[in-house]
């Protein structure tokens, strides 16, 4: 794929929400293969993929026109867990970002998840296990520097009837001061989604800035329930 004008900020560097949406479509095109994409999943059966954890390592951002190339794998899963790692590489096969995530099947009408061993006939080289793969364990800070009210759309909602995942990078970047955008670039990423967000939500986004250790914490709440949570790595420019 090659970075378009559209899908970077004002640095030029990738916008995190479009370098997401690049590494899912990559898997959606392997799913596609077995008729599992989310189209045919909602379609035929009735199921939806939700993303529950991705961490995320970035080298190098990639940027405006750059050439890039992204892998994915299935690599393995247990009764409810599906995962998946992600790969891009520039033209001359420099990794750029790492990427490990984990997804589950839900049943769209009773908002439940379902078995993905049962339900998947082809697992895409994914191999069986008890083990369940470990994230980072991330907590509310108690104090916030900056919120701000988050607008829901019609474009926002995906084919599981749910905001999908990729807006709520946005929501978060946009607490942030253009400033401390302009002279820092994210190392690392670590994000859970607790509790999915629909049209009839009203969502508040929030940021606790660590500038001793170079973190940033953000989380999404729709009232009193936490929706999002995730810790972004920087390092200056």
């Amino acid at each position: 794929m090659e970075v378009p004008y559209y899908f970077v900020n004002f640095t030029g560097d990738i916008r995190l929400s479009a370098l997401v949406d690049m590494m899912l479509l990559t898997s959606e095109k392997q799913l596609h293969q077995s008729n599992v994409d989310s189209t045919e999943m909602v379609k035929d059966n009735g199921l939806g993929w939700v993303v529950v954890q991705y961490h995320m390592d970035i080298d190098k951002m990639p940027r405006l026109g750059q050439k890039l190339k992204i892998t994915t794998q299935a690599t393995s899963y247990n009764k409810y867990f599906f995962y998946r790692d992600f790969w891009v590489d520039d033209e001359k096969d420099n990794r750029m970002v790492t990427a490990q995530s984990s997804f589950v099947l839900i049943d769209i009408k009773e908002r439940k998840m379902v078995s993905v061993s049962d339900r998947l006939d082809d697992k895409f080289g994914a191999e069986e296990t008890s083990k369940l793969r470990r994230f980072k364990r991330l907590r509310v800070p108690e104090e916030y520097d900056f919120k701000q009210p988050q607008h829901i759309g019609y474009y926002n909602i995906d084919v599981n009837k749910h905001v999908n995942n990729s807006y709520y990078f946005d929501w978060m970047v946009d607490t942030l001061d253009l400033d401390y955008i302009a002279h820092h670039q994210i190392k690392s990423i670590d994000i859970k989604y607790e509790k999915e967000l629909n049209m009839q939500s009203d969502p508040l986004s929030y940021v606790k800035v660590d500038n001793t250790n170079n973190k940033s914490i953000h989380w999404i709440k729709n009232g009193d329930v936490l929706n999002v949570i995730a810790e972004f790595e920087w390092e200056n420019k």
